[in-house]
């Protein structure tokens, strides 16, 4: 029994929203953007901060506190390119995925910017199944070819690697390409495709409207399931907040919250 719980909270985990922060009121169709919150989505979109930014969120999936996700992330400039520190955490004590990640991003001139994060990934489980870990990176690209318009791509753990004497338990690929474009300065929509080798591929879309000066409105999709989000955002001098919501083909609606704070 322990152990279709634990294959019941994976299947989840890999149906959720895996990113963070204010992309989720907008299907997290994001991986072309520039923003703190890129570092959970494309690690290139950090490249453009230009002051320490920290941030926490809160993710609460399908009204089960067991599938709450909890994330933490810093970045820090330098003159020879962007850092950042990201925790997250989804579980609960029966079963939780936990990963640690240390990213490096740099503009490469102008018109494009690139990332490299290094990630520890470990499972704490059960006592009868114990404690499994794995090192991976991923890697992520954000081009501007044209006025208004930004592409990304984003590869996660293209070494495939495999969690060691876990039934080779395989810790998926998955990548990710999208586009976004302003129609004007406060009107975006983004599309974008991810492929897990071992799933279908899904598609992605959002919308975001400054309705007026730091006060945004967002809305997104995701297929395979089928996911519709909307979401809210608003700063505050140096202080913004996130709030998204977002549907399920069969399970109940799930929350998320964040907060950064740029220094």
């Amino acid at each position: 029994m322990k152990y279709v719980l634990i294959i019941f909270f994976i299947s989840l985990s890999l149906n959720t929203f895996s990113q963070n922060g204010g992309f989720t009121g907008m299907g997290n169709s994001s991986v072309m953007l520039y923003d703190f919150w890129a570092v959970f989505n494309n690690q290139a979109g950090i490249a453009d901060i230009s002051t320490v930014e920290t941030g926490v969120c809160y993710e609460n999936n399908y009204m089960m506190w067991e599938t709450g996700k909890q994330a933490f992330a810093v970045v820090v400039p330098t003159n020879f390119g962007n850092f950042s520190l990201s925790a997250n955490r989804y579980g609960y004590s029966g079963y939780a995925e936990n990963n640690v990640g240390l990213a490096y991003a740099r503009n490469l001139g102008k018109y494009i910017s690139a990332s490299l994060e290094f990630d520890y990934l470990f499972y704490t489980q059960s006592q009868n199944y114990g404690y499994k870990g794995a090192l991976l990176f991923q890697v992520g690209i954000i081009g501007k070819p044209i006025e208004n318009l930004q592409i990304g791509l984003h590869v996660y753990n293209p070494g495939h690697v495999t969690l060691e004497d876990y039934n080779n338990q395989q810790v998926p690929l998955v990548i990710r390409f999208g586009a976004g474009y302003y129609f004007i300065k406060q009107v975006l929509l983004t599309a974008e495709t991810e492929t897990d080798i071992d799933n279908e591929t899904r598609f992605k879309t959002g919308l975001q409207y400054e309705v007026i000066d730091n006060l945004f409105l967002r809305t997104g999709f995701l297929s395979n399931p089928n996911q519709f989000s909307v979401g809210i955002g608003y700063t505050l001098k140096k202080l913004t907040t996130d709030i998204a919501f977002y549907t399920h083909e069969t399970l109940p609606m799930s929350t998320q919250i964040s907060f950064k704070y740029a220094f």
